[in-house]
């Protein structure tokens, strides 16, 4: 089955023409779109299919924020996205509006034991309940579990939910953002912008003093992008330290995550940060601040952790919640098979 499926996120865009049935889907086209430079979302769905000659009958979108009765709005983008305005301004009879986590987590069946890192194998419970989280241009959450063969999602806003701290450096953390923020969430600190945050306060805190050569390459690049880059490469003591410290934070995270759900079935990190980082994921410290948690480091002891190396998880979710409503909406209603069964 054919459908059209879309990534829809504060930062980017990406959609797709999507083969899908049950258990596998392939992307027949694709394209990604810096979101901040359209006015809609509308505005580049219509110059993507412009292209087409068959447009889906069916279609979905992940959308990065709450979605209400079939409306949301992007939390860091002014638009305005409705399943139904949607559908008037592409022709497409159905359309599906998701939260991009709900979406993210209908992508896990679709993936392959190669698209997975990881961190712990654990002992997973059958039949457990399982969680996503991920940091990109925000921080996305998700619980899982399966019911009737299929997997189901419950969508999570606890990216926006208050930032813990756990020692002393991190209670000065917290007030150092909550001069420049007043409240300190995790969202603040767990994404790209939380990566340039957690490295500004180092610097204040007296860790290092920042060289000329990050502050060149903040000039023409990204900083989350820089600091995570000379991070990793280990040869700056501020942005390993910047580095060091948002592993900690995104492993604690994922420990708390875990007991909220108690995500037996397994813990997958997903969003667009794991996969630039992950030497350092790997490295130890995400997994002692995901068990360090008494008294219930036996427990999250047995929980298996992986992260997500497909960057296309939310695409591959989105074309799974476009696949279920065609099932849904073709599937013969029950007095419609009663009635046929008496003739």
């Amino acid at each position: 089955m054919r459908v059209f499926a879309g990534d829809i996120g504060g930062t980017k865009t990406a959609v797709a023409i999507v083969e899908i049935g049950a258990r596998r889907l392939s992307l027949e086209r694709s394209k990604k779109y810096a979101s901040g430079d359209h006015g809609s979302l509308e505005e580049i769905l219509e110059d993507f299919l412009a292209r087409e000659r068959r447009v889906p009958r069916f279609a979905a979108f992940g959308v990065a924020g709450p979605v209400v009765a079939g409306v949301s709005r992007i939390t860091k983008l002014p638009w305005l996205i409705a399943e139904k305005r949607l559908s008037r301004a592409l022709g497409i009879p159905r359309v599906t509006v998701v939260n991009d986590f709900v979406a993210a987590a209908l992508g896990i069946p679709y993936l392959t034991r190669r698209q997975f890192a990881t961190v712990a194998a654990g002992e997973p419970e059958r039949g457990g309940t399982m969680a996503l989280i991920g940091a990109g241009t925000g921080l996305g959450q998700a619980a899982l579990w399966t019911a009737a063969g299929r997997v189901e999602a419950l969508p999570s806003q606890g990216g926006h939910a208050d930032f813990g701290p756990r020692s002393p450096r991190e209670d000065r953390l917290v007030v150092f953002l909550r001069r420049r923020f007043g409240r300190v969430s995790r969202d603040r600190l767990l994404s790209g912008e939380g990566l340039a945050h957690i490295y500004d306060f180092l610097k204040e805190d007296g860790v290092a003093s920042e060289s000329d050569g990050v502050a060149r390459a903040f000039a023409t690049e990204d900083r989350a992008a820089v600091i995570g880059r000379l991070g990793l490469a280990g040869g700056d003591r501020l942005c390993a330290e910047a580095l060091a410290t948002f592993v900690s934070i995104y492993g604690s995270e994922a420990g708390n995550l875990a007991l909220q759900y108690r995500s037996t079935g397994g813990l997958y990190v997903g969003g667009g940060i794991a996969t630039r980082i992950l030497p350092a994921l790997l490295g130890g410290s995400f997994l002692e601040a995901f068990r360090n948690k008494p008294p219930m480091e036996e427990l999250l002891a047995r929980i298996p952790i992986r992260i997500v190396r497909e960057p296309r998880l939310g695409l591959f979710g989105a074309a799974a919640a476009a696949y279920r409503t065609a099932i849904e909406t073709t599937r013969p209603s029950s007095k419609t098979t009663r009635r046929a069964a008496r003739r």
